[in-house]
């Protein structure tokens, strides 16, 4: 018999404030069974090691470690797991076990404050792995599809600038422009990155500055309306959307941003119109789902005409 899994019973089952018989009503087992495996004189059915190990707030292989330490509870030591490994099912694990918590109602505000600090773990463990995943792309597509690369390249951006990144963004895209002027992709990353800082006065001038500088690059001209629609320049908003649309119309950014922004100004009948020749056109490229969630939007737009 193991000696140091039985004084690890005891050990942990004492610093749960337990007696032997209120484990033995826990697992269902007799008191002298508990009793036993404590001073090693049998040991419990393998099936029971998992329940054991939960009662207690520990692993299994805590079972047989020397100088096992209690947790405060089972979501407690499955933090410290994932805090080891970041792996995303030793994160699945802990949220669960929080949730469950949560359903019973029996979280603590430590408890609260650790699973705040497990999606804070995640949030930042995520972003570094995008970070990485957006570079891999980008060095994939560099040289075969150039408008994969940029669009992997300013969401790397966004993201950079979510994170409280953005002057370097901006010393960088200024970089890339001196680098390669005639570039009309690095304008519009730069645009994009000031539009993402809500920096919406130096997003408007560079974007009219690059626009001039190449008129039939059609990005330029939803990102002119999106920040037009922040600086409630409703009439250039459109009249860029429109050019935008005119010049490709296999984006469909503008549309988004027009039906919000018909709604924002109370026209609901040409939001209705904007949501409903969205959802038609998803729906002919595929997008059921999303071509629903448009026809929703109509739907809503088309009742408060009503109103």
């Amino acid at each position: 018999m193991n000696d140091t899994f039985s004084k690890n019973l005891r050990k942990l089952r004492l610093e749960k404030q337990m007696t032997q018989e209120q484990v033995a009503d826990k697992l269902g087992v007799s008191a002298q069974s508990v009793s036993r495996w404590e001073t090693g004189a049998t040991f419990p059915d393998i099936m029971l090691l998992p329940e054991i190990a939960k009662l207690y707030s520990v692993l299994v292989d805590d079972l047989y470690k020397e100088h096992a330490e209690g947790y405060e509870n089972y979501a407690h030591r499955l933090l410290a797991v994932y805090e080891t490994t970041w792996k995303h099912e030793d994160f699945l694990a802990v949220a669960q076990e929080f949730e469950r918590m949560e359903k019973a109602d029996t979280m603590t505000p430590n408890d609260y404050r650790s699973y705040a600090l497990l999606h804070d773990y995640m949030a930042s463990h995520c972003t570094k792995r995008a970070l990485s995943l957006y570079d891999k792309a980008m060095e994939l597509s560099k040289e075969s599809d150039t408008e994969l690369y940029h669009r992997c390249k300013r969401q790397k951006i966004t993201l950079r600038i979510q994170r409280g990144d953005g002057a370097a963004c901006i010393r960088e895209l200024k970089q890339d422009i001196t680098a390669s002027p005639r570039n009309a992709e690095e304008y519009v990353s730069l645009v994009s990155a000031y539009f993402w800082m809500k920096e919406y006065e130096a997003c408007y001038e560079e974007v009219k500055k690059a626009i001039d500088k190449f008129p039939q690059e059609a990005l330029l001209y939803g990102w002119a309306g999106d920040v037009c629609r922040e600086l409630k320049k409703y009439d250039e908003a459109f009249s860029y959307w429109n050019r935008h649309l005119e010049l490709d119309s296999k984006w469909l950014d503008s549309r988004y941003s027009m039906g919000f922004c018909y709604e924002e100004i109370g026209d609901y009948a040409k939001a209705y119109e904007t949501w409903t020749t969205l959802s038609e056109i998803l729906f002919q490229r595929g997008g059921v789902i999303e071509a629903e969630w448009s026809k929703e939007m109509a739907q809503k737009c088309k009742e408060k005409m009503g109103e």
